[in-house]
């Protein structure tokens, strides 16, 4: 999967992204016993932390994202990738004010991308 980097991120906070507990995907604790069970964990998690990517932006544009950082900051403080780890796990307690906005965003960006209408066109 091709990144366009916005100097928020580096390659290294990515990888650290998808193999740490604490800041991610938690693939550091998987032990995967076939090459092949591998590549389809891979593709889940490259997939997973693609969709949370696009739901933090959709967060950034709903204007979600002034609640996860300093009000005194101008500028993106956390990467898009760990906005939408946030507002995944804030869904279930989210408002109705808060979350048909949110959710109408991320469809819009869901479905501004070819990759995820090939991937969901089925579904």
């Amino acid at each position: 999967m091709v990144r366009r980097s916005t100097g928020d991120t580096s390659p290294e906070e990515t990888f650290r992204d998808q193999k740490d507990r604490r800041f991610g995907l938690g693939l550091s604790a998987t032990h995967v016993g076939t090459p092949e069970r591998r590549d389809r964990l891979l593709l889940l998690a490259a997939i997973a932390q693609a969709l949370l990517t696009l739901l933090g932006g959709a967060g950034e544009q709903c204007g979600l994202d002034r609640l996860m950082k300093t009000n005194t900051s101008k500028k993106r403080t956390m990467s898009l990738f760990n906005q939408g780890i946030n507002l995944y796990a804030a869904i279930p307690n989210m408002g109705a004010d808060r979350l048909v906005p949110l959710m109408k965003a991320f469809d819009s960006a869901v479905r501004g991308h070819e990759i995820f209408r090939a991937v969901f066109g089925l579904i």
